[in-house]
């Protein structure tokens, strides 16, 4: 069964060597480009790049409490003896005496029964699958941030271009008022309303060029700079309904392959292994050790003496009270673990909320463009017909206005839902635990590079 929407993200190997990629790739202004730059310079993805790797050397560290621990120890001590001896004939004789000390020891020991050691050992490795988790999770995360900053840059520019063609509109309306009065056929009413409407149109058209500055400010957060020169959405992008068309399925996948969710069950474990660990704290411990020293101590009464000691044997320990604390540490990890428990609960609800939505969203946004796509047709015929009427002295000049208005309403509708149809299939996709390259891909497919005439 072909799956198309429900393919596997690349795994962290992929995602590392596009970092390094975008490390020499220029800022060209394609949604890619700009993509890869965020991969690679955003701060919040970089501290969960960092956070992962970090968690990589825990193992190592459980691991290393099993192996042998070797140490050397050594000491040279410089020692001052005053010496006082009570005599009948001479009295109290004191005598000073300075020597040096020289130790030097080779020491080792080897776990055989720490049941602590080896419940961290295995803890470990659920700590680096839960940081591997969060770090897809952020993965995910930066491509929705991106791509969602990229969308609303986008709906900025359209909102100020449909602006600025509206006041065109509305301006040549005004003058064709002034003309129709000065003719002696229009009314002082039509030019008041379609001055009032410009002025309108004029303050709308600031807020949308503010609007539009403070949003490239804020992909420039996400991907740094990113200059003034935006792909578009393309106007025929090929609208698909979710594959598979079962919400069923798309929850199955969610539920196995969601990195919140496998972020949540590894922090489970985590917090599984920290009980038996504090419990383990009551049982005793076994090492075997072994020792070789070398002793040189002169002293003031003999010559100087050179001692070597060897040792082997094995150890044990058994805790027998800490005056608590252990017991109160076993009482706190399992509390935090029904805690890990309904924290998971928590995130596969949401998930399956997120899931169920972001599928709806999918197949509303298509229907939506294309009710939007028709209506735009409609509603520029509707202003044709306006203006035919208006030259024919069958309709006012509002009516033309209100027809202009309802145009680039439906314009402005019809950017929104493409925007939004685009972001709730890449949500869908993250809800899955599928958005990846290949997502980022898609989307390049759909734009469309600007039409160089038409920059400033």
């Amino acid at each position: 069964m072909n799956l198309p929407w429900l393919k596997q993200p690349p795994g962290k190997k992929l995602v590392a060597a596009l970092a390094v990629i975008c490390a020499g790739v220029a800022n060209a202004g394609s949604f890619q480009d700009m993509y890869l730059a965020a991969l690679h310079g955003d701060p919040v993805f970089a501290a969960a790049r960092a956070e992962r790797e970090a968690a990589d050397s825990l193992v190592t560290q459980a691991r290393g409490q099993l192996l042998p621990q070797v140490a050397v120890n050594g000491a040279r001590i410089k020692n001052s003896l005053d010496n006082q001896v009570q005599t009948t004939l001479y009295g109290t004789v004191r005598r000073n005496y300075d020597f040096v000390s020289h130790s030097a020891s080779l020491n080792l020991s080897q776990a055989l029964f720490r049941p602590q050691a080896w419940l961290a050992y295995n803890q470990s490795k659920s700590q680096v699958l839960q940081a591997e988790g969060i770090y897809r999770q952020a993965a995910q995360d930066l491509t929705l941030r991106f791509s969602q900053a990229y969308f609303e840059v986008l709906l900025a520019e359209d909102n100020l271009a449909l602006s600025k063609e509206q006041k065109l509109a509305i301006e040549e309306q005004l003058k064709q008022a002034k003309r129709y009065f000065e003719a002696g056929v229009g009314t002082i009413t039509d030019i008041n309303e379609a001055q009032a409407r410009y002025d309108t149109i004029q303050a709308q058209e600031l807020a949308a060029d503010n609007n539009l500055e403070l949003k490239i400010r804020s992909l420039e957060q996400i991907a740094g700079d990113v200059g003034r020169k935006f792909q578009r959405i393309s106007s025929g992008m090929e609208l698909e309904l979710p594959q598979p068309s079962d919400v069923n399925a798309w929850l199955e996948f969610s539920l196995a392959n969601n990195p919140s969710i496998k972020a949540r069950e590894a922090a489970l474990a985590v917090a599984e292994s920290e009980v038996h660990k504090n419990f383990a704290a009551h049982l005793p411990t076994v090492d075997l050790v072994a020792s070789r020293g070398r002793n040189e101590n002169p002293g003031y009464t003999t010559l100087d003496t050179v001692n070597w000691t060897n040792t082997l044997g094995v150890q044990f320990s058994i805790p027998l009270f800490a005056g608590g604390t252990t017991q109160g540490r076993v009482n706190q990890s399992a509390s935090l673990r029904e805690k890990a428990r309904y924290d998971l609960e928590a995130t596969r609800r949401a998930v399956i909320q997120s899931t169920r939505q972001e599928y709806l969203n999918v197949i509303n946004g298509v229907a939506q463009i294309k009710a939007l796509r028709q209506a735009v047709k409609s509603n520029e015929l509707a202003l044709y017909s306006a203006r035919k009427g208006l030259e024919a002295g069958l309709r006012t000049s509002f009516d033309v206005l209100n027809a202009q208005q309802l145009v680039f309403s439906a314009k402005r509708d019809l950017a929104l839902e493409r925007y939004r149809y685009v972001s709730s299939r890449l949500r869908l996709r993250a809800a899955a635990g599928m958005l990846g390259d290949e997502d980022i891909a898609l989307v390049q497919n759909w734009l469309i590079s600007p039409d160089p005439a038409k920059q400033d």
